[in-house]
């Protein structure tokens, strides 16, 4: 992965350099923020070749525009707002030509988690359910089996009442308050300990 975190000294010359008419320069600010630009771009239309052509344009603009430049504050903002606009002025074009209109917002963005953010989901989701797992362990038997009738099985109050030969459905309804109630607490334990280790 590229290192996105430039200190803003290196880039201030870098972009000084690219205004001076330097081709590393220029080589190095495609290189650090080309892939930067087209993970943000591709998030607007699933057409690669559309905006890789959006990026090549707008880097060739870069270049043959750079006198003209100023210094940003913070480079990585300019390059993403001027690759945006861009790409939805270029948007635009394709469905004016294609007949279609655009809606309100001129484009549409696509957001999904990377196999990664998932991956992470995944694992803490495996172990808050080992944590819930040990928790169980903690509660009376028959909080297990109102807690087991009412979310394996799916069973209301009334029904979890009259298998379990309880006098009022409010009994039940107790048994499963007081069994989450004791749940969460083992579990709000659990995270501030890892969280204190």
């Amino acid at each position: 992965m590229t290192n996105l975190h430039i200190p803003l000294q290196d880039e201030r010359t870098l972009w000084s350099r690219l205004r001076e008419g330097d081709r590393e320069a220029f080589s190095e600010i495609y290189r650090r923020f080309f892939p930067l630009l087209f993970r943000y771009c591709i998030r607007f239309t699933d057409d690669r070749d559309l905006v890789k052509d959006v990026l090549q344009d707008f880097f060739t603009q870069l270049y043959l525009k750079r006198h003209s430049l100023t210094i940003p504050d913070k480079l990585k903002s300019y390059l993403l707002v001027a690759a945006r606009r861009e790409l939805v002025r270029r948007l635009g074009k394709e469905n004016r030509r294609a007949g279609e209109t655009l809606h309100e917002e001129g484009y549409d963005f696509s957001l999904e988690l990377s196999a990664e953010h998932l991956l992470i989901n995944r694992q803490h989701e495996e172990k808050t359910a080992r944590q819930l797992q040990r928790s169980m362990y903690l509660l009376t038997d028959r909080q297990k089996e109102a807690i087991y009738l009412r979310f394996y099985e799916s069973m209301g109050y009334d029904e979890i009442a009259g298998i379990m030969q309880l006098k009022e459905v409010k009994y039940a309804r107790t048994l499963v308050y007081r069994a989450i109630t004791e749940l969460k607490v083992v579990l709000e334990n659990e995270r501030h300990l890892l969280s204190n280790q």
